[in-house]
């Protein structure tokens, strides 16, 4: 499994030396931005589990929209001063970490932060696989048009990405049936064209899946996930560790 990646919006010395440093110790990749356009350019050309918002960053809170955002990082953290907390409220942030704050309680935010990376990690991961579907069929007002050939190439929990002898455009709606390999499950979804290529590569985003058929496909990937995710937990650096940073680290964030 590759290492979680952050991306990390901060100017203030102090802040920047603790946040950085915890995040590598826990073997997190990351990136740095000093303002909140060179880090909106990265969040459109790297996919990022964690970004760190420093809200004195002119233009942070902008980052931290009110509804999730397609290849936006999966979990957010804010740093922010007492009197700035009330700007935050309707935006998508998981965890606020209080300005000036100790290494020990970035630390613990940050362990805190690990069981939902990791199942956002799973349910994004894309398995390479070569399955024919039953059906595929592009959904239009002016009428409906069924694929003449497609074959899906990988899979994961909220979408897959096709080939297929058309150039299906951007946003466009497609619903394909598929059965499970080695299995007689047979799943349908119904989809967004989120990307797509002149070759006739195309990435789709699920919006509805039935339940049960949900269930079973997440069993399948599970099944075949080429690694343990649950051991990651064990991994990080343990809450004693945490608090040795309690004792070093100044209160001068």
């Amino acid at each position: 499994m590759e290492p979680f990646a952050a991306l990390l919006v901060c100017t203030d010395p102090g802040s920047l030396a603790i946040t950085q440093k915890i995040l590598e110790e826990y073997g997190i990749t990351v990136k740095l931005a000093a303002t909140s356009s060179a880090a909106q350019e990265l969040i459109k050309t790297h996919k990022f589990d964690l970004a760190v918002y420093d809200t004195d960053v002119p233009g942070a809170l902008e980052l931290c929209p009110q509804r999730p955002v397609f290849n936006a990082p999966k979990m957010v953290f804010a740093m922010a001063r007492k009197a700035n907390l009330s700007a935050l409220h309707g935006r998508r942030v998981h965890f606020v970490v209080q300005k000036p704050f100790t290494g020990g309680l970035f630390a613990r935010s940050l362990r805190a932060s690990y069981g939902t990376m990791i199942r956002e990690r799973r349910a994004s991961f894309r398995h390479s696989v070569k399955i024919n579907p039953v059906s595929g069929v592009l959904l239009q007002e002016a009428g409906n048009q069924n694929l003449r050939q497609s074959i899906i190439l990988d899979l994961s929990q909220n979408g897959m990405c096709i080939q297929t002898q058309e150039v299906l455009p951007q946003g466009a709606t497609l619903q394909v049936d598929f059965e499970l390999p080695d299995s007689r499950e047979v799943v349908h979804v119904t989809g967004s064209v989120m990307w797509t290529r002149a070759s006739g590569r195309t990435g789709l985003r699920f919006v509805q899946v039935p339940a049960q058929e949900q269930k079973a496909l997440i069993a399948w990937l599970d099944s075949i996930l080429p690694f343990d995710a649950e051991i990651i937990p064990r991994l990080v650096p343990s809450l004693r560790h945490d608090r040795a940073y309690s004792n070093t680290s100044s209160d001068n964030g």
